[in-house]
């Protein structure tokens, strides 16, 4: 499974999230500590908004398909970026043919002249019976713009469908909707495919200002004979959060102080260090919202039944 990392808060140097902790993502990218079986080694993406830039609505791009632990150029990158808000992701794909390792399939997903980003960690299995079934769910403007091959595109083109303006900034509320609204949909066109296969869909949907995160799966459990993906999903897949007033180290340990209400938010599939005593697992079945208020970072976990 991919790794995914989300940052909404005070402005916060990148590097301290991609590099410099115990269990930064980069390192996750080769050597994650919740999976066993699986390297991220299909490429790296990142969204980050920076209040202070040019175009500050507009955030800062990078995706490469190499690996970004010998990318010298994204060390340096995020030695001088402080984003408010920051969406990245490392890519897997199954060792073989079928795997393609594109930029068009990198993470975060991004729309030409849409306002929201998507990051998705899971993987829909049988996603080629049911595509087609998706089109009469997606705005044909959007679907248009899907280029690459992956499940994780028609989840970011259907959510963003569900939106009242697919070009719009939505409140927190709307994209929350529109996400377990996706998520309704998928398990309807997966009913009329038959499809019962274990499909985990922890995503990560962003506006700079909003995110929405999710810890969920279809049909967990439920497997065929020799699924070679089985060692990857189980445990459920996992996701954890650090919310509280900055992210920085104290006396050599990384870790997140305490500020009630919190001023800052780290959404992650695995804690950013190996001492994971500052973290909490997200909850099974889930969803976080969080967005960013004049007194503060608004914050909430619900129960997402879909």
């Amino acid at each position: 499974m991919c790794r995914l990392l989300a940052y909404l808060g005070e402005p916060l140097p990148a590097r301290s999230l991609l590099f410099d902790t115990d269990n930064s993502l980069v390192r996750q990218s080769y050597s994650p500590r919740m999976m066993n079986t699986f390297l991220n080694l299909a490429g790296f993406g990142m969204k980050a908004w920076d209040p202070t830039s040019l175009h500050a609505d507009e955030p800062f791009t990078y995706r490469t398909t190499t690996l970004p632990t010998f990318d010298r150029n994204l060390r340096f990158f995020a030695s001088k970026l402080a984003p408010t808000c920051l969406v990245a992701h490392v890519r897997a794909t199954t060792y073989s043919g079928e795997g393609v390792v594109a930029d068009t399939n990198l993470h975060p997903f991004h729309f030409p002249g849409t306002r929201v980003v998507l990051a998705h960690n899971g993987h829909l299995r049988q996603f080629p019976r049911m595509r087609f079934a998706l089109v009469e769910h997606v705005d044909p403007a959007l679907a248009q713009r899907i280029e690459g091959t992956t499940d994780s595109e028609w989840i970011y083109a259907l959510i963003l469908s569900q939106l009242d303006d697919p070009y719009g900034v939505p409140d927190t509320r709307e994209l929350a909707e529109a996400t377990a609204n996706a998520l309704r949909i998928l398990r309807e066109v997966r009913a009329g495919h038959g499809i019962d296969t274990s499909s985990p869909v922890n995503v990560c949907v962003s506006t700079g200002r909003s995110l929405v995160a999710t810890r969920f799966s279809f049909d967990y459990g439920w497997y065929p004979p020799a699924d070679e993906m089985l060692e990857t999903d189980l445990p459920f897949v996992s996701l954890w959060y650090a919310i509280g007033g900055e992210y920085a180290r104290r006396d050599g340990d990384w870790r997140m102080s305490g500020d009630d209400p919190p001023r800052s938010l780290i959404i992650a599939s695995e804690p950013l260090t190996t001492d994971s005593s500052s973290w909490l697992e997200v909850p099974e079945y889930s969803m976080l919202t969080a967005e960013l208020g004049p007194g503060g970072l608004e914050f909430e976990t619900r129960d997402l039944d879909v």
